[in-house]
């Protein structure tokens, strides 16, 4: 594969499963992923189509890299996802979408998903952690997938601390993380409080902990006004060590 190639495949549902009350599983199916599976990067550009009557009718892979920057008209929307398992010598993927009450076209497919059901990723993108001895991950459901993969991969003598915001004790998903690794879950309540604002204290404590050190590595994903209340107690910290990312916007 050349360094210039996107990474476009057509995948096909080969598994549905309800793991939580706001998290489906997808196992997609295609060939040739080894190029997926790497740490370097997380996640994949998911093309699905923007009508639920059309799921079997993707475009050829040459619409994935090019529909929208060259403005094609185009049915195609593009979300991106985090690989939550993989295993390239078998040929499939899993990703975990969060359910929202006003589903957007990934959402949707999703939901409605059945095996034989096709759609597109190509990527992959979005960048891991660094090495180091000390480690802070935090986020809410949407990054619920990436700090599990993260938290897998990590060297079992990593020392740190993981902090997540989750809808209520139902969707807590169950990862392995190394023993020096504490896990603290949050529940986002009540029910109507802004997303964020539940764990952004237990966050900023962590962050002055974890960069109270010599070595370490902090990131960060989730709703746009955590990634807003964050800055602030990033700014000190070089830019090297530390992810803070807006996945979502309220």
């Amino acid at each position: 594969m050349s360094k210039k190639d996107n990474g476009g495949r057509m995948m096909s549902v080969v598994a549905v499963e309800r793991i939580a009350p706001h998290m489906q599983r997808l196992r997609l199916a295609g060939d040739d992923l080894a190029h997926f599976d790497t740490l370097g990067n997380l996640h994949v550009r998911l093309h699905v189509q923007d009508r639920p009557d059309a799921i079997s009718g993707m475009p050829d892979r040459g619409t994935y890299g090019s529909a929208h920057r060259k403005g094609r008209s185009s049915n195609v929307v593009t979300r991106y996802y985090t690989i939550r398992r993989i295993d390239a010598a078998a040929g499939w993927l899993d990703i975990d979408f969060v359910l929202h009450d006003h589903a957007g076209p990934a959402c949707n497919f999703a939901l409605q998903a059945k095996p034989g059901d096709i759609c597109g990723i190509s990527g992959p993108c979005g960048l891991g952690v660094k090495k180091a001895s000390r480690y802070l991950l935090a986020g809410d459901e949407t990054a619920l997938p990436a700090i599990a993969r993260i938290a897998e991969t990590l060297p079992p003598d990593a020392q740190g601390d993981i902090v997540i915001e989750t809808w209520g004790p139902e969707d807590r998903l169950p990862f392995t993380a190394p023993a020096g690794m504490s896990i603290k879950w949050v529940d986002r309540w009540p029910l109507d409080q802004e997303p964020g604002q539940g764990f952004i204290e237990p966050v900023r404590e962590k962050i002055e902990v974890c960069a109270g050190g010599k070595d370490y590595f902090i990131w960060l994903a989730g709703e746009f006004c955590a990634y807003e209340a964050f800055r602030p107690y990033l700014a000190a910290i070089p830019k090297p060590r530390y992810i803070n990312v807006c996945y979502w916007r309220r």
